[in-house]
Order: structure tokens, then C-alpha cells, then sequence
């Protein structure tokens, strides 16, 4: 399944989702992906969005826990953990 759609999240859906966005963004265009969607809301929205894929730092993970693709971040700041992660959950999704 081809991933469309990335939502990032924290707990206010202001601050860190918001670069965590933009950091993805950045990764998606230095790979010359397109066609993926990329916002980002408060965990609390989080059951509002139908979405291929989430990105959330540690201390949210259990909010998601019934989501079936997550990236969890240990570092939200580190664009090298991110990309890494990021690339892999695109191919394991498109292998699936």
C-alpha cells in the first residue's frame, strides 16, 4: 500500500508537529518523493484523520498504539533519525 498521507503530532499540534512537518517535507523533497500529503495536528485530533502514516516522539506513542503505520521518533530535532525512518516505513509500506 502506497503511503498519501503523513500526519505529524504532539501534544499541543502547534510547536513540535509543525517542524516535525517541515522536517518530513525537507526529506520527502531531497528524494524527490511526491504525492504525499504532510500536516500535523494535537494528539488529541488524532482520531480525527484518516492518514497512511503518523510521526510522534516517544512520549506519544501509546496514543496511536491501535494506529496500524508509526514512526516514533527518540530525538523530534534529529532530521538524520527521521529520514531514516521515514525511508523505511515508505518501502516497507509499499512492499506490503
Amino acid at each position: 500500500m502506497k503511503v498519501r498521507s503523513i500526519m505529524c503530532c504532539c501534544g499541543g499540534g502547534v510547536g513540535s508537529s509543525f517542524i516535525v512537518q517541515i522536517n518530513v517535507q525537507d526529506v520527502l523533497k531531497k528524494h524527490g518523493i511526491e504525492g504525499i500529503s504532510v500536516d500535523h495536528v494535537s494528539v488529541s485530533e488524532i482520531s480525527m484523520h484518516q492518514v497512511d502514516l503518523f510521526v510522534v516522539g516517544g512520549d506519544l506513542t501509546a496514543f496511536l498504539a491501535d494506529k496500524p503505520r508509526v514512526i516514533t521518533l527518540d530525538n523530534i530535532m534529529s532530521k538524520d533519525e527521521l529520514e531514516t525512518k521515514l525511508l523505511a516505513a515508505l518501502e516497507a509500506a509499499e512492499n506490503e
